[in-house]
């Protein structure tokens, strides 16, 4: 990480360990693991809203959860970012780019190398996305 970039005065090995990181009403000194799969609401209304995305929060761990977001603002910090997206894997965050970047007739480089199964996503889906 470059120093000079960095809106922190923390060192990026403090960083590494520490940006993003919110204590929970139980005060643990280390990142919390949230292993659940949902999330509790007061009412339906508000389990409805967040839903909609009306309310912020959280609602099903495969969308996001309080581990995700730690890690995406500690990784954004690392890097000087404002903020960073985590995928589930190499393959997520290859077709999270091309279905943002991409449009149908878009012509698109890649490299021979590219792992054989993202070859049909270049060739066949992308013309389907838009």
């Amino acid at each position: 990480m470059n120093q000079e970039n960095s809106n922190s005065p923390l060192h990026p090995e403090t960083l590494a360990i520490r940006a993003g990181r919110e204590t929970s009403e139980f005060r643990e000194h280390s990142q919390s693991l949230f292993l659940t799969s949902s999330f509790t609401y007061d009412s339906a209304e508000q389990a409805a809203a967040m839903f909609m995305g009306e309310l912020e929060g959280y609602t099903y761990s495969r969308f996001t959860n309080p581990t995700v977001s730690a890690f995406q603002q500690r990784l954004a910090a690392l890097e000087c970012g404002d903020s960073a997206i985590a995928t589930a894997s190499g393959m997520a965050a290859i077709q999270a780019v091309a279905m943002a970047l991409l449009k149908k007739r878009s012509h698109c480089v890649v490299a021979k190398p590219v792992w054989f199964h993202h070859q049909p996503v270049f060739r066949h889906l992308v013309q389907i996305w838009h």
